[in-house]
């Protein structure tokens, strides 16, 4: 997952350009952060016996810190993005959703209750395929467009008003 999560970042860092520039970098940073959970996690499962209690300890606070920066990452970029449902935006953010849940439905037994089947394995695996929509939801998103205030709070200085009074132009001060 880790390797995953790093080329759907270095691929969505390649297409940042003006009109994605914002919501395109949260995505980055959240497959980032998606790759800390999955290395952290995976040295935290993989490496029992070798590791020592504080340091187990340790690696789980930050795979759960990553997973929680991946998800305000996310929320961030989906913020920053003018939605829109024609250009599959909206349908590839909901496989992502859909197939996030459906990994947490198999790793919680609610789906193949079998202990025999490695459910923490299967999870993951399916969770690669979520991370593979949310790369493609990324794909499709253009920062939201500017908006003009309805009020401009542009004061001129009291230099300003002063030189105005007495006949000199802004460009001059």
């Amino acid at each position: 997952m880790a390797a995953a999560s790093l080329g759907f970042a270095i691929g969505l860092g390649r297409t940042i350009d003006r009109r994605t520039q914002v919501s395109v970098w949260f995505f980055c940073a959240a497959f980032l952060a998606s790759g800390v959970a999955a290395t952290a996690g995976g040295t935290y499962h993989g490496f029992p016996t070798f590791l020592e209690s504080a340091t187990r300890d340790k690696l789980w606070s930050l795979t759960m810190f990553a997973i929680g920066a991946c998800g305000a990452f996310i929320t961030a970029g989906i913020h920053a993005a003018y939605v829109r449902r024609k250009d599959g935006t909206v349908m590839w953010l909901a496989f992502a959703i859909g197939v996030t849940l459906a990994g947490a439905a198999v790793q919680q037994r609610l789906v193949f209750g079998t202990s025999a089947f490695n459910r923490g394995a299967a999870y993951h695996l399916i969770q690669l395929v979520g991370l593979y929509c949310l790369f493609r939801c990324a794909q499709t998103v253009h920062d939201r467009p500017a908006v003009e205030p309805a009020f401009s709070l542009d004061v001129p200085s009291a230099l300003e008003t002063d030189a105005r009074q007495q006949g000199w132009r802004p460009s001059a001060l």
